[in-house]
């Protein structure tokens, strides 16, 4: 006699546990990151390298680069997916000076490993801050 499998059922009205709402951290791992600021083409212009310290599905990253005079975002012009750890930002020209701070959003959606998590969220120096 075949075994007969029944689905689990979810009670009305309640959730699914996850471990946010117990109050646990996010059990996904998060993926570090090295950032290079290189100069390429001429005229010249910024390019901005991103590797990632594990293979990650790479789509469209919108990631902000803070000027640290003006505290405002500067988006790059163009981004490119190299392989499933490198990509790189390309900018119209060269990048101001004050320009020093990349920001990744919260758990970006388009940068993601292939255990669900996310890359590390927040910022990383990648030349030393200049104030004017």
């Amino acid at each position: 006699m075949p075994a007969t499998t029944t689905a689990i059922r979810q009670r009305a009205g309640q959730q699914r546990a996850t471990p946010a709402s117990a109050g646990l951290p996010d059990p996904r791992p998060l993926t570090d990151y090295t950032v290079a600021l290189s100069s390429v083409g001429v005229p010249p212009h910024a390019r901005i390298t991103i590797t990632l310290s594990q293979p990650c599905i790479i789509r469209t990253p919108a990631w902000g680069f803070i000027d640290c005079t003006a505290g405002a975002k500067v988006f790059a012009s163009s981004v490119t997916v190299v392989n499933n750890t490198t990509f790189y930002f390309d900018f119209p020209g060269p990048l101001a000076a004050a320009v020093g701070f990349v920001d990744v959003p919260y758990q970006d959606m388009q940068v993601q490993n292939f255990q669900g998590g996310f890359v590390v969220p927040g910022g990383k120096w990648f030349r030393p801050p200049v104030i004017l």
